[in-house]
């Protein structure tokens, strides 16, 4: 399991996430470098004794529950290995949504490019949000643990729990928007799993002033476009979405994070667990 960091499944007298008073301070498993952050709670896989979880993830990626620490230079690097391959994804044009029925057709847009990143600031004053975005790290201030979720330190809830909030917001974006509301583009992101450069999928989000999500994803394992519903929580800042009308798996991330060039996000499964994946925004291709 050596392309996922800290993956392993556990040295000798116990698993990836570690050992000892510090949770997740623990040496990694075979094939992953330590995965634990020490003073932050339970950055590995697993609890102590207890390797971690593995299931199988959205659209048949199999990789192990949790979140795990993905520093700056790591996530800089994936994106620009994901990004030198980025002319083989699937580009959207009119041409692409002419091809699929059944993908959201964008109109009313605020920009003519679905491409274009408008930056917290433009995203949180169509909102009504506060200019000082909220801040999920996936990994880092926001941990996913087999028993508990962590955000900035504090016990959140079970991962079930933390699903089912993810769950309420993206259901309360499933109702038909106004046909005259403008959509503010977010971007088009390559997702991949951590440390992979082949992305499971390509994701194009935008925004409506009520906070509403619409979409696309291109499923890179069977080619198939799907849209996507769901929302922003005004109060959390999170944005939670679905595809093609299913009510799992669910797709998370920070509205700050959905204006960077390359972030982590999680996807929520069936059973409430939760996975760590990379968005990488990608460019406008060339006509």
């Amino acid at each position: 399991m050596g392309a996922l960091p800290g993956a392993g499944a556990g040295g000798v007298g116990g698993p990836a996430s570690g050992v000892g008073a510090l949770p997740g301070a623990g040496a990694g498993g075979v094939g992953g470098p330590a995965s634990g952050l020490g003073a932050r709670p339970g950055a590995g896989w697993g609890a102590a004794g207890v390797p971690g979880a593995y299931g199988y993830g959205a659209y048949g990626a199999y990789r192990p529950y949790g979140t795990y620490y993905a520093g700056a230079d790591a996530l800089a690097a994936q994106s620009a290995a994901v990004g030198a391959a980025s002319a083989g994804y699937a580009a959207y044009t009119p041409a692409m949504y002419g091809g699929n029925p059944n993908a959201w057709n964008p109109t009313n847009m605020t920009n003519s490019s679905l491409y274009a990143n408008p930056g917290y600031g433009a995203v949180a004053g169509q909102l009504g949000m506060g200019q000082q975005p909220a801040t999920y790290d996936y990994g880092s201030n926001v941990v996913a643990q087999p028993n508990a979720v962590y955000v900035n330190g504090d016990n959140v809830g079970t991962p079930q729990q933390y699903a089912a909030q993810a769950s309420q917001i993206a259901a309360s974006g499933n109702a038909q928007p106004d046909p005259n509301t403008r959509w503010q583009p977010l971007g088009v992101f390559a997702m991949a799993e951590g440390g992979q450069t082949n992305p499971l999928g390509v994701v194009q989000l935008a925004v409506n002033p009520q906070g509403v999500l619409r979409g696309n994803f291109h499923n890179t394992t069977n080619n198939s476009i799907a849209p996507i519903a769901g929302a922003v929580d005004p109060k959390t800042e999170r944005a939670a979405w679905t595809v093609g009308g299913e009510k799992t798996p669910i797709f998370e991330a920070g509205l700050a994070n959905l204006t960077r060039d390359q972030t982590t996000m999680l996807v929520h499964t069936a059973d409430g667990r939760q996975q760590q994946f990379t968005l990488i925004r990608l460019q406008q291709p060339p006509k």
